[in-house]
């Protein structure tokens, strides 16, 4: 009885996929890839900090309103 070894094919995953590209190249690919991550980041964080301030500026001014109205009732 033989045993059979299980196949193995070489595992070939570019180390390089731009061999050619000088630094200057690669920079600027690593720059713009950055870039169009970071712009939807920072609109997102916009958009939280908007949505923040907003519900407690409404949050206070209604507290204030109350406050208020409840300073008028007391006359």
């Amino acid at each position: 009885m033989t045993t059979t070894r299980p196949i193995r094919l070489p595992l070939r995953w570019p180390v390089d996929p731009w061999p050619r590209a000088s630094l200057a190249e690669r920079t600027a690919v690593g720059s713009v890839l950055i870039l169009l991550l970071a712009v939807p980041c920072v609109a997102a964080a916009l958009v939280l900090a908007v949505t923040a301030i907003l519900v407690q500026h409404a949050c206070r001014s209604y507290d204030l309103g109350a406050m208020v109205r409840a300073r008028l009732d007391r006359r």
